[in-house]
């Protein structure tokens, strides 16, 4: 079984997210996937999403945009600007599997998954709490102070530059499966 995970490309929660996500879905949903990744960007004329991204058995989309494509299966986000068109919210609205989320309320995306599943599939969240933190405090800009960001003292921020600026997508989905790993 094949999960294709999508997700914010370049970004440190989008990063963040795809761990946790895979993470949950290895633990509770299907240990036996064998995932793979794919960054997004924003591109001109809101053209994001190709029919060939949505290759897995299930695909998943992180921390990025609404895809109303039949292929769908996850998706999490936490942005207001979530749909490209009100007919993209309203097929998200008319979706009941149980499956796709969007709280715009949250600082990170990956807070958000967390939450969701600890609280509806009972996922044990703890072990990433720390990265749950640093996505909250980096997406959501809540840094201790200036210097904090600037300095880049702690390994999280540090990693944040890397994935902020490597074009290698071989290098980032390391960094994904290295975030995955149990301790």
């Amino acid at each position: 079984m094949k999960l294709r995970v999508l997700y914010h490309g370049h970004c440190f929660d989008g990063v963040a997210s795809a761990a946790t996500f895979t993470r949950f879905y290895h633990e509770r949903i299907n240990g036996a996937a064998e995932v793979g990744y794919t960054g997004l960007l924003h591109r001109p004329g809101n053209i994001l999403f190709d029919k060939e991204m949505f290759d897995g058995d299930e695909n998943a989309i992180v921390d990025f945009k609404y895809s109303p494509s039949e292929k769908l299966t996850w998706w999490f986000d936490h942005h207001q600007s979530a749909f490209l068109t009100p007919a993209d919210e309203a097929h998200f609205r008319a979706d009941h599997s149980g499956k796709k989320f969007l709280d715009a309320s949250r600082k990170s995306c990956t807070e958000f998954i967390a939450d969701v599943a600890r609280t509806t599939f009972g996922f044990d969240a703890e072990p990433l709490n720390e990265l749950v933190h640093w996505a909250h405090v980096i997406d959501g800009a809540l840094y201790e102070s200036a210097a904090q960001c600037v300095e880049l003292k702690e390994p999280p921020l540090q990693l944040m530059q890397m994935i902020e600026a490597e074009p290698d997508e071989t290098f980032i989905e390391q960094i994904i499966r290295d975030l995955t790993e149990k301790p």
